[in-house]
């Protein structure tokens, strides 16, 4: 018995494998977001819809991760790099993002992850996050953000003016529907895997 927790236990452990198999899964997720999310972030209108973009085609990646490392620490790595990245451009907006990681990884760890159900709530809370990262720092310590930014203040200051209102929500619904869309359209895809891993 005691032999067998120590496996399970080792089990839950990301191996060498495990983190180069994330490793890929990030660095596709980062072209995405570069190829599809930072575009549509350019604009004024687009700029509040760029996760909701994003988490459509993120979905399948994520789906695609979280069955092929099912263990505790794969949800938090991946939050944890997205806020060290932001570090370079405002502090603020890398914890709002860090604590959505933590969020989802206790979410991770506490419910059973062979349910596509809890994907499916993980990978929200991640890009929910994400999205509030970008905009709670803008709402609540404007100067500071946009100071840190001054290369785009002026773009950041529009887009200031329109969470200023019913567009925050709007945006927040939008990467809510974008996370679903994009986590059914991956499980669609990947319904093979989810076979073999015996995934609900």
């Amino acid at each position: 018995m005691e032999v067998k927790k120590r496996r399970t236990k080792n089990n839950e452990k990301m191996n060498v494998r495990d983190y180069i198999t994330a490793a890929i899964m990030y660095v596709l997720m980062f072209l995405v977001y570069a190829g599809v999310g930072a575009p549509i972030g350019m604009t004024m209108a687009g700029s509040l819809f760029v996760f909701a973009a994003c988490a459509v085609v993120w979905g399948t990646i994520f789906i695609l991760l979280f069955t092929k490392v099912n263990k505790k620490g794969v949800v938090l790595l991946f939050g944890l790099i997205w806020a060290a990245m932001q570090l370079m451009s405002f502090w603020g907006v890398a914890i709002v993002i860090a604590i959505g990681a933590v969020i989802a990884e206790l979410l991770w760890d506490k419910l059973d992850r062979r349910k596509f159900s809890t994907m499916l709530l993980c990978f929200t809370v991640q890009v929910i996050f994400l999205y509030l990262g970008m905009t709670l720092p803008l709402i609540f310590m404007k100067d500071m953000y946009l100071a840190a930014v001054s290369a785009y203040a002026d773009l950041y200051s529009t887009v200031f003016d329109m969470l200023i209102g019913p567009m925050f929500f709007v945006g927040l619904a939008a990467t809510v529907v974008g996370c679903i869309v994009g986590a059914f359209l991956g499980k669609l895809l990947l319904k093979k895997h989810f076979e073999k891993a015996g995934i609900v």
